[in-house]
């Protein structure tokens, strides 16, 4: 089972100590079997592609617009696509019916 807990206080990046904009456990585990963990940070994650677009949505202001919750789900997906891929996960498609 997924589940989304919010908070109003993320850790610190524990890549730059800095504040994270997000943050995600992803429902995969790494190589070692620890809980992967995607943070979204403005400092080092700028350069990436995914990452950008969610810190640009961010920025602008986009997490308090309802009318951009849409395009904020298609972000929110490609940057956790993103990150996923930085461990070695791909996403493939299910056929419908099967698990």
């Amino acid at each position: 089972m997924h589940r989304v807990v919010r908070s109003e206080r993320l850790p610190q990046c524990s890549r730059c100590q800095g504040k994270l904009i997000t943050s995600a456990v992803m429902p995969k585990d790494d190589d070692e079997g620890r809980p992967i963990h995607l943070e979204l940070c403005a400092v080092c994650d700028a350069d990436k592609p995914a990452a950008a677009a969610m810190i640009r949505f961010f920025t602008e202001g986009g997490g308090r617009d309802v009318s951009r919750a849409e395009e904020g789900a298609r972000l929110l997906w490609d940057w956790a696509r993103e990150g996923m891929a930085a461990h070695g996960w791909v996403w493939e498609e299910t056929p419908s019916g099967q698990n």
